[in-house]
């Protein structure tokens, strides 16, 4: 809506110091002429309880969200068919719940892949499951940071993820999983089988999601915070990661 978004860029220009979750609303209101001091800072997760598997993993893939149009399951269950045509066995786990559960296990139906794919709603215990998982996918037509994908990093998962929203704040295109802009199943399923194909890349790209996922850390966020709000020239030195 115009006259909001106007409204809402009026306000926001008359703050001292504008924090977002990701780049893409930083870009936003810099390319609206806000001049008002940016920063980026994510919200922290406990690196502890999103360690990476020290089993096998059960499944090939996981997909964790609403269960609603704009997170376009449906392209993930696509996808899977197009997988199992070459991976007859590959197995799939769909986490969370929402409006489009019931059509969604109906579509698994009709592709043939309601063998190879579980719904298991939601999941207090998000960190189980993705543990049980080789690769995190995403088919959102719009994210913000997504916590999520966050969770998944943690825990050791490449990602194949849509080129959307602040995505590419979290993965890097070929280095810790894969972006992809073309907005099909075919796309995702040819990222997921390069992944599934290749233990080397998958754990290569396994080592490099965690490692830059300990940016969100809770620590780390809470030393950018302290960086923010400290008076000037009393800020303390640059945020240091642990590589692990």
């Amino acid at each position: 809506d115009a006259v909001v978004e106007q409204q809402l860029l009026h306000a926001v220009g008359r703050f001292d110091l504008i924090v977002t979750m990701g780049n893409t609303a930083k870009l936003f209101f810099k390319s609206h002429g806000i001049a008002v001091p940016i920063e980026v800072v994510s919200g922290g997760l406990d690196a502890s309880r999103y360690s990476p598997a020290s089993t096998s993993a059960t499944a090939d893939l996981i997909f964790v969200g609403r269960l609603a149009p704009i997170k376009r399951v449906d392209l993930f269950l696509n996808a899977v068919k197009q997988i199992q045509e070459k991976i007859p066995n590959v197995s799939a786990i769909v986490v969370g719940d929402g409006q489009m559960r019931a059509s969604l296990e109906q579509l698994a139906v009709d592709l043939g892949v309601s063998q190879n794919i579980r719904f298991v709603g939601h999941q207090p215990d998000v960190g189980t499951w993705l543990r049980q998982a080789r690769i995190f996918v995403l088919t959102s037509d719009s994210e913000g940071l997504s916590l999520a994908l966050i969770e998944a990093m943690l825990c050791g998962l490449p990602a194949v993820v849509s080129r959307v929203g602040d995505l590419g704040d979290l993965v890097e295109d070929g280095v810790s999983g894969y972006l992809v802009g073309e907005r099909s199943s075919g796309a995702f399923a040819v990222r997921l089988l390069e992944l599934l194909e290749n233990g080397g890349r998958r754990e290569q790209f396994s080592r490099a999601a965690r490692h830059a996922a300990t940016r969100y850390e809770i620590s780390a966020c809470i030393q950018l915070w302290d960086d923010i709000l400290s008076p000037a020239g009393e800020r303390p030195g640059p945020v240091r990661l642990p590589i692990r």
